[in-house]
């Protein structure tokens, strides 16, 4: 089990910053497809499919760990499945054989973290949120970006988003208070404590909105390999009394 334990706690660390190379190696998570083929109770292959267009490379007997995802409406358990290593690569897909205890079944949006190799790049907060799979939407479920986009972004580039996602937070924060159909309320502890939530939404700032992302990226359990619309899942952060991380 110690040797499970520390594969593991290697594998599930994202790197904090980036040399200057012609290519970088980090970890990163993928939902698994519904492709998968049972060789034993103890072994199942999995499939990862990554867009030709996506600037990653998985190399052959690459380890892997298989975690559960965190679903809405289910109990939360984003404890590890099983470990395995890429044994296949054809074309866009990839292929893992994932040893696991036995009835246990790998299904499809199961998490596979594994190393990959992709082009210099700036690390910042979208990128590592986005290794762990977790892309944000407007409330409108429009897209800021695409997934792919988190490969090329520079500086600038990234606070502009940010800056769209503060717009957005603003703009539900607005329309939310104009409805008054009773969700409002007073906020206890955190940033935000004695203030309106959807009054404090519409005053929400980059540096705010940063603070949020780095909480995810340093507890992505409950985020990762999900989609979630920013205002709400930042208004859930503002009322849980915004736990932050310390540096």
């Amino acid at each position: 089990m110690r040797k499970y334990f520390l594969l593991s706690s290697f594998l599930l660390f994202t790197a904090s910053s980036f040399s200057q190379t012609d290519s970088v190696e980090t970890f990163f998570a993928f939902r698994i497809t519904d492709y998968t083929v049972k060789l034993s109770d103890t072994a199942t292959v999995v499939q990862v499919n990554i867009p030709g267009a996506w600037p990653v490379k998985i190399k052959n007997e690459q380890p892997a760990v298989l975690k559960y995802r965190y679903e809405n409406n289910k109990p939360i358990d984003t404890s590890i499945i099983g470990f395995g290593r890429c044994h296949l690569i054809k074309q866009e897909f990839n292929y893992f054989t994932i040893i696991h205890k036995k009835k246990i079944t790998p299904e499809q949006g199961n998490l596979l973290y594994t190393k990959i190799t992709v082009p210099c790049l700036n690390n910042g907060l979208l990128f590592k949120t986005g290794s762990h799979a977790i892309h944000f939407t407007r409330v409108t479920d429009e897209q800021f970006y695409y997934p792919v986009e988190i490969f090329s972004l520079n500086k600038q580039k990234e606070t502009q988003l940010l800056d769209s996602m503060v717009a957005d937070i603003h703009y539900t924060g607005k329309a939310m208070k104009q409805q008054t159909d009773g969700q409002d309320q007073v906020i206890k502890g955190g940033l935000y404590n004695g203030k309106g939530l959807f009054e404090a939404m519409q005053q929400v700032t980059r540096e705010e909105l940063g603070e949020f992302l780095e909480y995810v990226i340093a507890r992505p359990s409950k985020y990762a390999g999900n989609v979630w619309k920013i205002a709400e899942v930042f208004a859930t952060w503002m009322v849980g009394e915004t736990p932050r991380v310390i540096k």
